[in-house]
C-alpha cells in the first residue's frame, strides 16, 4: 500500500512540476517568434533607408525553425508557426510576400 500512495505522491509532484515547466517553454518560444518578426522589420526598416538597389532575403537565415514562414503584406509582417502568429509592422506598404524557410526572394525598390 505504501508503495502505491508513493507513486501516486510522485505523479502528482511531477505533474505539478510540469505545467509551469512548459509555461516557460512556451514564454521562450513565443519571444523567439516575435524577436525573429522584430528583426526582419528593422532589416526591412534599414534596408529602404539604405542606397541599396535590391536585397535577398532567405528564409533559412532569418527564421526560427523550418516550420515556420512570413508573409509580407501592406504594413503588416507575420511570422506564422503552426497555429501561432507574430505579427511586427513595417513603415513601407509592400506587396504581399509569402517566404517559407527555404525560400529564397529578392525585394528591388522601385
Amino acid at each position: 500500500m505504501s508503495r502505491v500512495t508513493l507513486f501516486i505522491c510522485g505523479i502528482a509532484i511531477l505533474a505539478a512540476v510540469m505545467v509551469p515547466l512548459q509555461s516557460v517553454y512556451e514564454e521562450r518560444y513565443d519571444r523567439s517568434m516575435e524577436d525573429a518578426a522584430d528583426r526582419l522589420t528593422f532589416i526591412l526598416d534599414e534596408f529602404w533607408a539604405s542606397e541599396a538597389d535590391s536585397m535577398t532575403i532567405r528564409g533559412w537565415e532569418v527564421l526560427p525553425s523550418s516550420d515556420c514562414s512570413i508573409e509580407i503584406e501592406g504594413h503588416s509582417l507575420t511570422v506564422y508557426l503552426k497555429d501561432r502568429s507574430y505579427r511586427s509592422l513595417i513603415p513601407k506598404s509592400m506587396d504581399r510576400i509569402v517566404i517559407g524557410h527555404g525560400d529564397e526572394v529578392t525585394i528591388d525598390k522601385p
